[in-house]
């Protein structure tokens, strides 16, 4: 009778919890994600499905990158710490086919994404308290001495975390409010939407959430009226952003702090400590490098001495992280690993588009994460790679 107990309780609950701590702490995620993994185990019915999951059409591109980017191990250029480090990060994909026993009901896949809109709605609320003067510690927070201010209130992770996730909430908050506009909840809805547009253009820093999120306007544009609609959002999007320009404090500041950035880097080498010089470095160092070795890079360890030449030669310290998740695929494995790694993106976008429930609620989250990708190396960071796991499991879980 206890084991039948045992099985009976659903994985959902701890991935919902998972979700929760996503734009928290890494260390409630590992630990609902393993309770999830123990209890898909123990469960009959969800075992069952776990080896057709692994032999899913949709994730046969995932196998071979992942089995190349494992045999970079024996490249000469590659560094076996790095490796061992970039292995763990694009291990997680694995979980994809795990996770997805349990998402197969739309109730459970809901489940798990109100466990992460009540995550970020904790972290919302907690921003405004610091940006009102009141001392996170008061709610049991220990913020950074860096993010812990009126200017930048961001509490648990790094500013770009923030946006990122708070773009995400945006979206199906938006939902929520058009899909109930008469139901009690609407108002509710509604105002963490408001509060969650102030926080992300008048509050947090980072250019990054912004460009992100005119993913939003965009694929309501092209969902609505088509190309028409999607070209009517991009321009309706940036005079706006214009306009936000001239009245809210926030973007005239990160736009103009841009604008001097791009300024210092025209008159001479980009310059450290500044968003847009390091990026250059980050950009036109990667790209020297994969010149190099454009086939099958360097390897999963091999981005740090390779670009190492570039940044020497400009006085920069090396890195190990291009802060672009295609750029690190062309660095590390070359044309074939970011070939492999489209074949298996654009293919998951495709097959969301054409499915009602997750065209909905998967094709919007995968094309912020594309956008994202450009600026950032999401299966490097820990939040956003773990949260892609569960995007594509969720995906994977509704196609049964």
């Amino acid at each position: 009778m206890g084991l039948s107990f045992v099985q009976r309780i659903n994985p959902a609950w701890f991935l919902a919890g998972a979700a929760f701590f996503l734009p928290i702490k890494p260390a409630p995620v590992n630990l609902f994600l393993a309770l999830a993994l123990v209890f898909i185990f123990i469960g009959a019915k969800y075992r069952q499905q776990l080896l057709n999951n692994f032999k899913r059409k949709e994730l046969l591109p995932l196998w071979v990158l992942l089995f190349f980017l494992a045999l970079t191990y024996f490249f000469p250029s590659n560094n076996p710490s790095n490796y061992q480090e970039f292995l763990s990060k694009y291990g997680r994909l694995i979980l994809v086919p795990v996770l997805a026993c349990a998402l197969v009901n739309q109730v459970d896949r809901e489940i798990v994404g109100k466990g992460f809109l009540a995550g970020v709605a904790l972290v919302l609320f907690l921003s405004y308290a610091i940006w009102l003067g009141i001392d996170p510690a008061l709610f049991g927070v220990e913020a950074t001495t860096m993010s812990a201010n009126a200017g930048n209130p961001t509490v648990f992770k790094a500013h770009i975390t923030h946006n990122f996730f708070l773009v995400i909430a945006i979206y199906f908050w938006i939902n929520a409010a058009l899909k109930q506009p008469r139901s009690k909840f609407a108002l509710l809805y509604t105002g963490l939407l408001l509060l969650a547009l102030w926080n992300l253009f008048g509050m947090i820093d980072g250019r990054t959430g912004w460009l992100v999120f005119m993913v939003l306007p965009l694929f309501y544009g092209y969902r609505l009226y088509g190309l028409k609609g999607l070209c009517i959002a991009g321009v309706v999007f940036v005079m706006l952003l214009v306009a936000a320009y001239f009245l809210v404090g926030n973007v005239n500041e990160r736009i103009s702090m841009g604008i001097l950035e791009m300024e210092q880097l025209l008159a001479s080498v980009p310059k450290q400590g500044t968003s847009i010089g390091e990026r250059v470095m980050y950009l036109t160092s990667s790209w020297s490098a994969f010149l190099q070795a454009p086939l099958l890079g360097y390897g999963l360890g091999g981005v740090e001495n390779a670009v190492e030449p570039y940044t020497t030669a400009a006085a920069w310290p090396s890195f190990h992280n291009p802060h672009n998740q295609y750029l690190m695929f062309l660095v590390q494995g070359g044309v074939v690993a970011l070939f492999v790694y489209l074949v298996f993106y654009g293919n998951l976008v495709y097959q969301s588009a054409s499915s009602a429930w997750s065209q909905v609620h998967i094709l919007p989250v995968l094309l912020v994460y594309l956008v994202g990708n450009m600026l950032n190396s999401f299966h490097f960071d820990f939040s956003e790679g773990v949260g892609f796991v569960l995007v594509v499991a969720a995906y994977l879980g509704s196609r049964k």
